[in-house]
């Protein structure tokens, strides 16, 4: 497969999973570079911080549309997203300003560490719930909002992973939000508003992270690499609405399924690439 072609393909998956998860795709698109960029040339220890820098550039696009679409469903809940921002902001500077000095052998490695993490931690979580009677979801329980100091590790943690491995919040934001009473649809929703924010703030801090190194692509600005934004971007655009819709004919449980697949799928392409 050329790399235009897994551009495309994988930008139709982070659209989708963006749609669906709220997770503005970041965990499809730095698997899918990894392969790509090698086929286009790109010197090894740039490929790690191009895939992130591109991830966090198409995120911003995916996710962007994502929260229109979910605000159009009446999913966002706008309060619980601007509890939310100033720590994920502080979390997202932190996250640029280191992500772009770290070799990509420890981004790699960081990048591989934090999906493992992922899949123990919300197979803990779903198992706890059983365990204790509570296999599901309590539909009819009202949501907490929770405290400062929650939000407060909750966003910084969310933005810090985000900008330093071109992740969405979904992984930690949903989760977290499902665990204080809120629906999925409404978890997800604000994950991929938060995601926008990711995007937007550690893009441009690769961007101008990348400016003065030398031997990058022509076609790359800073640490993104413009051709699979473009084609990336153009499959996200029709994958996300898919998503969110498919999300709406989908119970909780299924969801939840589809997620740690998808999580183990990123795992294991990060793990053994070729």
């Amino acid at each position: 497969m050329t790399g235009v072609a897994i551009y495309l393909v994988a930008g139709l998956v982070a659209g989708l999973v963006s749609g669906l998860f709220g997770l503005g795709g970041g965990l499809t698109i730095v698997p899918a570079l990894t392969i790509a960029l090698p086929l286009q040339g790109v010197a090894p220890e740039f490929v790690m911080h191009l895939a992130i820098g591109t991830s966090l550039a198409v995120m911003f696009v995916t996710a962007l549309y994502t929260t229109f679409l979910r605000s159009r469903y009446g999913d966002l809940n706008w309060p619980l997203f601007w509890h939310l921002v100033p720590a994920l902001l502080l979390g997202t500077a932190i996250g640029a300003l280191v992500g772009g000095r770290l070799p990509g052998a420890i981004l790699r490695s960081l990048f591989v560490g934090f999906v493992a993490f992922m899949l123990v931690r919300v197979l803990h979580r779903h198992y706890r719930k059983s365990r204790d009677g509570q296999p599901g979801q309590q539909p009819d329980a009202a949501p907490v909002m929770p405290s400062r100091v929650s939000r407060l590790t909750a966003g910084v943690t969310t933005g810090l992973t985000g900008a330093l491995l071109g992740a969405g919040a979904a992984t930690i934001t949903v989760p977290y939000l499902q665990a204080a009473g809120y629906r999925i649809q409404t978890a997800s929703a604000v994950a991929a508003a938060l995601s926008a924010v990711i995007g937007i703030g550690a893009g441009a801090g690769y961007v101008l992270g990348g400016l003065g190194a030398t031997a990058l692509p022509a076609a790359a600005l800073g640490y993104l690499y413009l051709p699979a934004f473009a084609g990336m971007t153009a499959g996200a655009l029709v994958g996300s609405p898919l998503g969110v819709r498919i999300s709406h004919r989908m119970k909780d449980i299924t969801q939840f399924w589809l997620f740690l697949a998808y999580l183990t799928v990123v795992l294991i392409s990060m793990i053994f690439p070729g």
